[in-house]
């Protein structure tokens, strides 16, 4: 036992060696193989047996389908058997005649004539109209009586018959499987195999009086049976475990019997026959079959059907065969591709290496030549771009290096310059409270909060209160210009101007409604601004009374601020108003931003829509 793991480990360890010595395109080449051929092979596997149980399945399902047709078709005709027998059994004047006949009563001419004319005839054309009637017969227990073939017999004649040499069976018997011979007297040679339903008649007057036999051809009843080969077989079994098959195949069913009634027997402990047909798998004369049976109940027996399971095989055999040629086929072809490929690509791969062993030697000028359009060779490419990128590397470091220091200095510089300006406005603003002049001093007042707002980028983000603020000392200023007043009407929540807002989103908005919006007023004006808080988005409306857009101009607007087309007019209106939208969604995500509704010479309102976040006063 050691020994043998011993050499196991030899032969694994020398497989490994040898594997180890392998050029890179055979190792390749190798696993390329290995990975087709495991899924390949697991797939064929799966598929041959999920097609051999689908074969299995369908057969089946064909069986049990057939079987239950045919259980049917002798359920409905033993049923016409009945029927056709208790048309006899329920007339009553038929019943009269056959008692009196019974009794060696004698009757004249003519109620004979009356009576098969009436009551026989009636019988006969019921019938003649039953397509699966083979024959009505009545025996009437009497010598005397003229027989009216083939209706009316003495019981005598019931004695030719299979089920009446041993006696008159019980009423309700069936007797199978055998030959007319009262027909084969007149046609010999032509009378069918029958079944026959055997019903008495019995008077509690004068006893058993007649005996109806309603028969069927067993080609009728049984049609399987009589189209059946040795690979597709069909029996009935009765309750006495008698076998009936067709005349070519009943020696191959009487060598099997003793397995088909075990068969039979194992079907009837499961207790399933008695829910329809079943289908199982099993073995019979040697042979795997599909076998199904199915109980008949009007008749007491169960039909069986034995189908060959070789022919599947041999299909299912041959097509494993031309698949597992073709996936050979497959692998041979796929094999000698790859092997021509991984050859192709590590032939690439190893000038790369060799560039890049020379780059290492410190020769900057070596160049990956005969690129491919793989992805090494994109790798090829990569490498002559790092390299042509090196040689301008410490040019580009350095030149960024000047570049923050000339950032640091121009910072100092306008750090130096807006103190400058902060402390000049500051003087004039002395200067004119010193002279009274109180509006100049306003007005500069306010021109330095708004210069020192707008200059001062400390963090992106201000409250909405800060933002307002500005717009009225934007609104101070812009007043100036004008003969009239431009007024700020609010009704803004508290909650809402707590809230953070990218720094200089609302100013441009005022400023676009008074340069384009309300550039034609003649009067003094306002301007609205009101906030609202719906679940968790707060609006902010502004809306301005001016010239306003009409449709066309407001869907272009509108299509400039989402991008969808590009303004090439130059003009300025929407530029600020596309600013402030592409801020808001870069700062709180896509579904924030501005919307504008407008109608022409009534007027023009901006909607900004940001988060909702619970905030106090004082807490950035």
């Amino acid at each position: 036992m050691e020994r043998g793991i011993q050499i196991l480990i030899d032969r694994k360890r020398i497989a490994g060696k040898k594997f180890r010595m392998l050029s890179l395109s055979s190792k390749f080449t190798l696993l390329i193989l290995g990975v087709l051929m495991v899924p390949i092979g697991i797939f064929l596997l799966l598929f041959f047996h999920n097609m051999e149980a689908s074969l299995y399945k369908d057969g089946q399902t064909q069986m049990i389908y057939e079987l239950d047709k045919s259980c049917q078709n002798a359920e409905q005709i033993a049923v016409n058997c009945k029927l056709s027998a208790e048309i006899i059994v329920n007339n009553e004047s038929i019943n009269d005649f056959l008692n009196q006949i019974a009794s060696d009563k004698k009757f004249s001419f003519m109620d004979i004539l009356d009576f098969y004319g009436k009551e026989i005839s009636g019988v006969q054309k019921i019938v003649n109209s039953n397509p699966y009637i083979y024959k009505l017969r009545i025996f009437v227990n009497s010598n005397c009586v003229k027989e009216i073939i083939p209706l009316l017999y003495k019981q005598e004649r019931i004695a030719d018959l299979k089920w009446g040499k041993d006696g008159v069976p019980p009423t309700g018997t069936w007797c199978f499987d055998y030959v007319d011979t009262l027909e084969q007297e007149d046609e010999p040679g032509s009378v069918p195999r029958i079944a026959s339903l055997i019903t008495r008649l019995n008077d509690y007057r004068y006893g058993r009086y007649g005996i109806v036999e309603s028969a069927v051809t067993m080609e009728n009843m049984f049609p399987d049976l009589y189209h059946s080969t040795e690979s597709d077989r069909t029996c009935f079994v009765d309750e006495a475990g008698t076998i009936y098959s067709g005349p070519e195949l009943s020696a191959l069913w009487d060598n099997q019997k003793e397995e088909i009634m075990d068969f039979l027997h194992n079907i009837e402990e499961s207790d399933s026959v008695q829910n329809g047909a079943v289908s199982r798998k099993t073995t019979i004369g040697g042979e795997e079959v599909l076998a199904g049976c199915v109980k008949i109940q009007s008749i007491h027996g169960y039909l069986i059907r034995i189908v060959s399971t070789r022919n599947d095989k041999m299909v299912l055999r041959s097509s494993k065969i031309q698949f597992f040629m073709l996936w050979i086929v497959i692998v041979v072809v796929l094999l000698l591709f790859s092997n021509k490929q991984v050859t192709h690509i590590l032939r690439q791969f190893y000038e790369i290496y060799d560039t890049v062993y020379q780059v290492q030697q410190g020769d900057l000028k070596v160049r990956v030549q005969n690129m491919s359009k793989d992805e090494f060779g994109v790798l090829g490419i990569e490498l002559n771009t790092m390299l042509d990128r090196i040689q301008k590397l410490m040019e580009e470091t350095l030149h960024r290096e000047l570049l923050v220091k000339d950032s640091q200095i121009k910072a100092l510089q306008n750090q130096i310059n807006n103190h400058f300006i902060y402390n000049v406005l500051e003087s004039i603003k002395m200067m004119a409270e010193i002279d009274e002049k109180y509006e100049i001093a306003d007005t500069v007042a306010s021109f330095g909060e708004l210069l020192r707002y707008s200059m001062r980028w400390k963090s992106g983000y201000v409250t909405v209160e800060a933002e307002i603020d500005q717009i009225r000392n934007y609104l101070a200023l812009v007043n100036l210009w004008y003969d009239d007043e431009i007024r700020l009407s609010m009704e803004i929540p508290q909650e809402i101007l707590f809230q953070e807002i990218p720094k200089m989103s609302l100013q441009p908005i005022v400023e676009n409604s008074i340069g384009h919006g309300m550039r034609e007023f003649a009067e003094d004006t306002c301007i609205y601004m009101e906030g609202e808080i719906v679940e968790d988005d707060c609006y902010i409306r502004i809306t301005d009374h001016g010239c306003g857009m009409g449709e066309a101009e407001l869907e272009k607007l509108r299509k400039r601020m989402n991008g969808e087309i590009e303004d090439t007019s130059g003009q300025e209106n929407g530029i600020g108003l596309k600013n402030v939208h592409d801020r808001l969604q870069i700062g709180f995500g896509p579904g924030y931003g501005i919307t504008i509704d407008s109608r022409e010479r009534l007027y023009t309102r901006v909607t900004v829509k940001i988060p909702y976040q619970k905030r106090k006063r004082g807490v950035i």
